[in-house]
């Protein structure tokens, strides 16, 4: 029995010189501390993986700042948060029969805030990015099912088709950073929000990856 997998985990940052435009008068004018004054979080939802320690995309799961666990940043610059997710897959053949498990995953140890800049709108920005990651582990898992109907579901072609969907979500990726420049402006925000849920609706039908 072979088990393999395969996974390309992403990290994404919001920078702290585009952010600071937005809010300098919120912090020096009207509120100068509150920003630093944040509620008790909720505990983190990250449990152990193959992969370490993750949170698996379902629909009722929204990311908190407690699953934000990463010690140190591992961006350059100056970042208010980075967020590392990934779509992969899970292979194990016994004799001729091969089942292959799909996975989207928020990787918690490789996601880093800045304690004092824990803001909402920031959280909302990071948990799309992990939303758009969904989309693409079920365009994966509708090629796969394809791959299978063609009676050519194999590790290789499973590998093939993983490093092209890749090159595609991390386009699309660095397009929605640029296009919100990193969440400060709204309305690209909610534009991108409207596109990836109507997206995620479209491709309902193959959200049941965990049970293949």
């Amino acid at each position: 029995m072979e088990n393999n997998s395969g996974i390309y985990p992403v990290n994404h940052f919001l920078t702290i010189e585009t952010f600071m435009q937005r809010f300098i008068i919120l912090i020096f004018v009207t509120l100068p501390f509150t920003l630093f004054t944040q509620p008790a979080e909720k505990k983190s939802a990250c449990q152990f993986t193959p992969q370490g320690a993750a949170i698996d995309w379902t629909p009722g799961t929204r990311l908190k700042w407690s699953d934000f666990r990463a010690p140190e940043k591992r961006s350059p610059g100056f970042a208010v948060a980075t967020s590392t997710c990934g779509f992969g897959y899970e292979a194990m053949q016994t004799g001729d029969q091969l089942k292959v498990n799909v996975y989207v995953r928020f990787y918690c140890d490789e996601s880093w805030r800045n304690p004092a800049m824990r803001l909402k709108d920031v959280l909302q920005h990071e948990q799309l990015h992990f939303d758009i990651c969904e989309l693409y582990g079920r365009k994966f898992y509708a090629g796969i099912l394809k791959l299978r109907d063609d009676h050519s579901l194999t590790r290789e072609n499973m590998d093939e088709l993983l490093s092209y969907l890749r090159e595609e979500y991390n386009s699309v990726q660095e397009s929605y950073d640029m296009e919100t420049d990193h969440s400060t402006n709204i309305k690209a925000q909610h534009r991108w929000e409207r596109m990836v849920s109507e997206q995620l609706a479209r491709l309902d039908r193959f959200a049941g990856y965990k049970e293949f």
